[in-house]
């Protein structure tokens, strides 16, 4: 087969390693991309989602309720939500909305790692959501979810590398932003580690990746000084199934 695109030098016989896990190359490797934005982050570590409030986890496996705020979503739109299950396996399901009244998955959610639109368009808000309770969140004319949070599945480990972190407010210069990681365990542990603070920008690009183990759950979070502000924290890194020593 002759391909008319290709990405590697005429003479060369490689590409970047990212661009290969990207363009799915590589078994067993991916990129994930970690995005979250809030407009009101306030004086308290917390994780930027689409509420004003901390964000909640499921203390055990349930199906979701997922459910718009528009009746117009009543027919066409589907919602494809990607997590883990209570044993950290990784479980992905479509749901077709149905507006207002909601619609289950058939599958138990332990974490919620994606909620994006996989066809069609939705007019309201779209919730996924336990007796009430909003853990995921998509909102209109954005086709995503978009919290600073990754549950690594059974079986993988996230190798962290860039992280960018952004803030404004009205008096940007007088408002300090303390960044950090925060690693939860599947035993309960929790670390925060990697804290710094900063005015307006951060950029972060290790040298060496930073390694997240099976079964936890990172997220970053942010405080300010005092008022609130509007923050976005954007990080990526590869997802690797892990086969033991070599």
């Amino acid at each position: 087969m002759v391909h008319d695109l290709r990405s590697i030098s005429q003479v060369g016989t490689s590409e970047p390693f990212e661009l290969q896990v990207a363009r799915g190359q590589i078994p067993g490797h991916s990129i994930r991309n970690l995005f979250g934005t809030n407009p009101a982050i306030g004086t308290t570590f917390r994780t930027p989602w689409e509420n004003n409030t901390a964000l909640p986890f499921l203390s055990a496996e349930q199906k979701l309720d997922i459910i718009s705020t528009s009746e117009d979503d009543a027919e066409g739109p589907q919602v494809l939500i990607v997590g883990v299950d209570g044993d950290y396996n990784e479980i992905r399901e479509v749901v077709a909305l149905n507006g207002t009244a909601g619609a289950q998955t058939q599958q138990n959610f332990f974490r919620i790692n994606d909620l994006l639109l996989v066809e069609g368009n939705a007019d309201g808000d779209i919730t996924a959501e336990v007796n009430s309770v909003v853990y995921a969140k998509i909102i209109a004319g954005r086709g995503r979810n978009q919290a600073a949070v990754f549950t690594v599945p059974a079986g993988y480990s996230f190798y962290l590398g860039r992280i960018d972190a952004f803030t404004a407010t009205a008096n940007n210069d007088t408002k300090i932003m303390t960044f950090r990681n925060q690693v939860t365990f599947s035993d309960g542990r929790v670390f925060d580690v990697a804290q710094t603070s900063f005015v307006s920008r951060m950029d972060i690009a290790r040298t060496l990746p930073f390694k997240v183990s099976e079964k936890s759950t990172i997220e970053f979070q942010a405080k300010m000084s005092g008022q609130t502000a509007d923050v976005g924290i954007f990080g990526d890194g590869f997802l690797i199934k892990e086969q033991g020593p070599m």
